[in-house]
């Protein structure tokens, strides 16, 4: 898979704009972290190991949604009010300012140091979150390989 390290850069410094920019952002990254996602062997390898869940990321000072599907080994996504999905499906919740998630995009943060520090907060069991923080870990570890190789 070939990774253009500057769409990469240019689609991170486009985070540092107005609101609705910052959410249009929100969107290409996640659509470009799901292109990698559902194309690598080696990352749908690594969702294999978990059951199917619903990860939502609420930005509260933008009351922005964002909702990654995992459903039998493919990711899926959208930024809904709300997400349909069966009862017996785990859901983890994440709310966080902007500012932190842009902190994690960039790497100067991890998801799990942030919630440590109270800046994220959790609604799901801890083990759940675990998952998040695997899949989330395996993912840019997968990313900055695709941009040095």
């Amino acid at each position: 898979m070939l990774i253009d390290s500057n769409r990469i850069s240019a689609i991170l410094e486009s985070l540092e704009s107005t609101d609705e920019q910052f959410k249009a952002s929100i969107d290409k990254i996640i659509k470009f972290g799901l292109e990698i996602a559902n194309n690598s062997e080696d990352f749908k390898d690594e969702l294999d190991c978990y059951d199917d869940f619903i990860c939502h990321v609420y930005i509260k000072d933008l009351d922005f949604n964002i909702w990654v599907n995992h459903n039998q080994g493919q990711l899926s996504y959208n930024t809904n009010y709300y997400e349909k999905h069966p009862n017996d499906k785990k859901i983890i919740h994440f709310i966080m300012r902007k500012e932190i998630l842009k902190k994690i995009f960039y790497q100067k943060v991890y998801a799990s140091e942030a919630y440590m520090k109270g800046f994220i907060e959790i609604e799901g069991t801890l083990a759940d979150a675990m998952i998040i923080k695997n899949v989330l870990g395996y993912f840019f570890k997968l990313l900055r390989y695709l941009i040095i190789n």
